[in-house]
């Protein structure tokens, strides 16, 4: 029996490594083969009408027809099981709200399907695996529920290979071949048949899910493909829920908008381009592993990435206002006009509190795990030890040049002030190119991770880099002095373990400040923590008078099962985040 896979450690070094070079690979070679303009060719889709397969507007017309949102899946078992089982329930009891919720007849997961990278061997373990073990007894086999998925950057690393073979695998007949259905993923079955689509849902309602690549790009065929949707195929005066990779009003940034925000702005406007008079109602995304909604005029701008990744935190999030040559959709643009885009995060009229999941005190308060970095990235930690160990023995073969041992060097005889100590070191390790080239090559790595715009990213990087240099130099000296009698080999191995433990540690003490003062570096804090719990997603529910529901429903804490053997399921115990939000 394979063991359950538990979070992804992603300051695990040979980890970091493999994703660095599987980002790097498929961003070289997504720009200069995307594939979605192969899938356009092989798959082509009749202009003339909608597929019978994705047009759902004839079912529930006298009742309510459900569907489900969820994105962020497949990253440690428990989170990404506890999920999937509270979406198999048939019918959910949610606190917050009396009224049981049906499950939807579609499931649509929106985006980062597979962490940390795509395979088909991780795709099978990381969420087939999960939902497979949550469908048990659920479904009527007869009538499954259907399933459709867009993609999100993880899921382009492998150029979108196993993406296509698991969620695009349903194939119309044609002169070349014959029909095959869709795959199932637990107990629901897939229906698309490229990275992108379209739904026709009741009572006006249409869905599109679109794929944004790796860098936001939209290629030409999929902008003809939702532009012809807009034109020929939706009824003047339709109402848009859109589905797209990633939440651009958040990640936006005010005083230089345009790197993140041009695709996504050329992208709602798509629909309105038609001057059918259709309404984009909702956008919903994930990528951000939390959940929170903004407000544009009645406009609701909705992340919800609790499907089972690391959590994310929410108090880095705030209100964006920026100006933007295009109009917001539905608005006619004027030639010449600057228009302001603003986006309000959603907060509680008698608390003022923001209304995300988890709040911001939560939040916050999760944040402060990062002082325990090095033990909660005890592979980094290590790493690193034997790092600052290889450089250590660089600076004793200094000293041992020079005919004396490096503790002998640090703390002669009689002891020098300590800052005599300070200032061998200096001499012993920059008098050779070997050690003052890895000083360099850290001070550059810091400069490169530091999250903040051109002059303070220098300023922080230099800043971040001399502290740990200075960090590992104090501890060096300070062991130097109380254990100058140890042996050599011993010395190296203690100072790696010290500045490994120390370097980890200010890491963390970084991250925090970065975001808890300044909002920044939320990915990095947060994935250090790997933290199972939070997660969500939204059910949605078109009512027969056309109205539009959505439930966004949390789950505070996530079982933590056994990594083999049998699962003990214990209860769950959801609960209505906020709302339902109404759209009318």
């Amino acid at each position: 029996m394979r063991l359950r896979p538990a979070m992804v450690g992603w300051y695990n070094p040979p980890r970091l490594l493999a994703i660095a070079v599987r980002v790097a690979i498929s961003t070289v070679f997504g720009e200069f083969a995307d594939r979605r303009e192969a899938l356009a060719t092989s798959r082509p889709i009749d202009p003339s009408a909608i597929e019978p397969n994705l047009d759902y507007s004839l079912e529930s017309v006298d009742s309510d027809f459900w569907l489900d949102f969820m994105a962020d899946t497949g990253d440690g078992w428990n989170s990404t099981y506890a999920v999937a089982r509270l979406l198999a329930e048939p019918d959910l009891k949610v606190r917050g709200t009396n009224e049981p919720l049906p499950r939807g007849r579609i499931l649509v997961m929106g985006g980062d399907e597979v962490y940390p990278t795509a395979s088909r061997d991780g795709y099978r373990d990381r969420i087939v695996a999960p939902f497979s073990e949550a469908s048990v007894g659920k479904f009527d086999p007869q009538n499954p529920p259907h399933l459709y998925a867009v993609p999100g950057n993880h899921d382009w690393y492998d150029g979108l290979l196993a993406f296509l073979g698991l969620f695009c695998r349903r194939r119309d007949a044609s002169a070349w071949a014959d029909a095959r259905p869709g795959r199932g993923l637990g107990g629901w079955i897939t229906q698309q048949t490229r990275s992108y689509f379209a739904l026709k849902l009741p009572h006006g309602w249409w869905l599109w899910g679109a794929d944004i690549q790796l860098t936001g790009y939209i290629d030409q065929p999929q902008i003809d493909f939702f532009s012809h949707v807009a034109r020929e195929w939706m009824e003047p005066g339709s109402r848009l829920i859109l589905c797209t990779g990633q939440p651009s009003w958040a990640y936006v940034d005010v005083n230089e908008p345009e790197p993140q925000f041009t695709n996504f702005s050329y992208l709602e406007s798509l629909a309105g381009l038609a001057r059918k008079k259709h309404q984009l109602c909702a956008v919903l995304t994930g990528d951000s592993h939390h959940y929170s909604r903004f407000l544009e005029g009645d406009r609701h701008y909705i992340t919800s990435g609790g499907g089972g990744a690391f959590l994310h935190p929410t108090h880095q999030l705030e209100d964006k206002t920026f100006k933007w040559p295009y109009p917001p959709p539905g608005v006619e643009p004027v030639a010449g006009k600057k228009y302001h885009r603003r986006f309000r995060l959603v907060r509680d009229e008698h608390t003022r509190q923001a209304t995300v999941f988890p709040d911001h005190k939560t939040s916050r308060r999760l944040a402060w795990r990062n002082l325990i970095f090095a033990a909660l990235n005890w592979q980094y930690t290590a790493t690193v030890a034997i790092l600052y160990a290889f450089f250590t023995w660089l600076v004793s073969a200094q000293g041992a040049y020079f005919g004396t041992s490096l503790q002998a060097a640090l703390a002669p005889e009689p002891l020098p002030p300590f800052v005599g100590s300070v200032q061998t070191y200096l001499s012993l390790a920059l008098i050779s190119p070997w050690p003052t080239a890895l000083i360099l090559t850290s001070i550059a790595g810091y400069y490169y991770l530091a999250d903040f715009p051109s002059y303070w990213r220098l300023v922080i990087g230099l800043l971040h880099g001399t502290i740990q240099a200075a960090v590992v130099l104090i501890a060096t000296c300070l062991l130097a002095r109380w254990l100058p009698t140890m042996p050599v080999a011993l010395f190296i191995v203690a100072a790696g373990l010290a500045g490994g433990v120390l370097s980890a540690t200010t890491l963390g003490v970084y991250l925090l400040l970065s975001l808890n003062k300044f909002g920044k570096h939320w990915d990095e804090a947060f994935s250090a923590l790997r933290i199972q719990d939070y997660k969500s997603f939204l059910r949605l529910r078109i009512g027969p008078d056309g109205r539009l529901k959505i439930y966004p429903i949390g789950l505070k804490s996530v079982p933590r099962e056994p990594e083999k053997g049998q699962l003990r399921k214990p209860p769950l115990h959801p609960h209505l985040i906020e709302g339902p939000i109404e759209i009318h």
